[in-house]
């Protein structure tokens, strides 16, 4: 039967598809060595090429699925209803609830990463990251697309034991905050708060070792992802990659901090007479690293010798200082001062005061719990624990620490220790 130019030229960009992806250094190289899923399709999503990497993450051999589905069918039904329902109303206009809602982005030139649950063989599902790119000819006409997948399912854990955790620490300062309200009616205080504290560091402590692991695989994860796919990925996925390998990062310095809090109600005070001046000046001196490119004006006055453990001092003075070193690098003319203002009682009155973003007094009382923060994360760095630390750490020192602010005019903490003895 003759031809037309029209069929002469589709049997042209089939055949240029199957000459792409069947060349056999692409698919060494990009999918049978990959651990991660790599699928490619034709043009009109049938699936051509099935990796050992979706093989293995699927349940399916290669020929149970080229050339007889499309990816849609590896995806739960109600989530690519959904996701095309959601790109409908984004681009007004309707699309179909299959195929074409995985690819409709990469079709049009935008780079797409989406999560969705995928569907195992044995039925079995999991999350799923999946990076979508469009296969083009040298006429820039779309001759297939490339679906690269991983497995979410320990990021996914990660972040629901990280809701989790924070769900019931906050639980927990409720349930101090209860206490603390009793004892002021009944004397009590001292029993409750000491069996709630016992329960809120075993649980801390547990939960923090139990989430080492999966963070351990992500970051794993993330760089045997890297390796494979280097030089492969478009700048947009590469992205996607160091975001995941940042927050595990970040996941790992909570963990830490958590630790160090919760040890803080089991440690033995080791009590001394500490000379103030020299334990600042060496804080100020290991910080200098974070403020060698800043001018920062210093005004130290002269600090009195107190009774107190060192080592716990010396990270009560480290917090403070660091906090006002980060909240004034907006500041040109960056201002910190250190010294005293009088007595309370029989104690001495220690304060850091800064000239930096300041906050809401309104909100002052959020900033000595866990996980509170006056600012976002990508505007300040930090894990929310280190005020909570220092709480902590006075309150075992029989004092007790505040603050004043305000907005745009810095901030200021003030703490009382006992003197040593002249």
């Amino acid at each position: 039967m003759p031809t037309g130019p029209a069929q002469t030229a589709a049997v042209d960009d089939v055949h240029r598809g199957e000459l792409l992806l069947k060349t056999g250094a692409l698919e060494r190289a990009i999918f049978n060595s990959a651990n991660f899923s790599c699928i490619a399709t034709d043009a009109g999503g049938v699936i051509q090429i099935f990796n050992l990497g979706a093989q293995r993450m699927l349940g399916y051999a290669a020929d149970e699925v080229v050339n007889r589905i499309t990816p849609a069918d590896l995806h739960d039904p109600a989530e690519v209803i959904e996701r095309a329902r959601a790109l409908s109303v984004e681009y007004g206009t309707p699309i179909a609830p299959g195929f074409e809602a995985l690819v409709y982005k990469a079709a049009r030139g935008i780079e797409d990463v989406y999560e969705l649950t995928k569907v195992r063989k044995d039925g079995s599902r999991f999350p799923a990251v999946v990076s979508v790119t469009a296969l083009r000819d040298v006429q820039e006409e779309i001759i297939g697309f490339l679906l690269i997948g991983n497995d979410n399912t320990a990021r996914a854990m990660a972040e629901e034991e990280r809701k989790r955790l924070e769900q019931r620490l906050r639980s927990q300062q409720e349930a101090l905050h209860r206490i603390d309200e009793q004892r002021k009616r009944d004397g009590e205080h001292a029993r409750e708060l000491a069996a709630v504290n016992q329960e809120l560091e075993a649980f801390s402590y547990s939960v923090s070792h139990d989430l080492r692991a999966p963070l351990r695989h992500i970051h794993g994860y993330v760089e045997m992802l890297r390796a494979a796919t280097a030089g492969q990925l478009q700048d947009k996925a590469t992205r996607y990659l160091q975001t995941i390998a940042d927050a595990s990062v970040e996941m790992g310095e909570l963990i830490d901090d958590l630790l160090a809090f919760s040890k803080l109600g089991r440690t033995e005070l080791s009590y001394d007479a500490v000379a103030l001046d020299a334990l600042v000046a060496g804080v100020i001196r290991k910080l200098e690293m974070a403020t060698k490119d800043r001018m920062i004006t210093w005004e130290v006055a002269a600090l009195p010798t107190v009774i107190g453990d060192a080592a716990l001092l010396k990270q009560v003075f480290m917090n403070l200082i660091d906090n006002a070193i980060k909240y004034s690098r907006t500041r040109t003319d960056a201002r910190i001062t250190i010294g005293t203002a009088g007595t309370e009682g029989n104690r001495i009155v220690i304060f850091v005061r800064d000239n930096g973003v300041g906050f809401d007094m309104q909100y002052a009382h959020k900033l000595f719990g866990v996980f509170q923060r006056l600012h976002r994360a990508e505007e300040f760095e930090g894990t929310g624990i280190g005020l909570a630390t220092v709480r902590r750490i006075i309150a075992r020192h029989g004092g007790r620490i505040w603050v004043d602010g305000e907005i745009d005019h810095g901030a200021t903490f003030s703490l009382t220790l006992e003197p040593a003895a002249s």
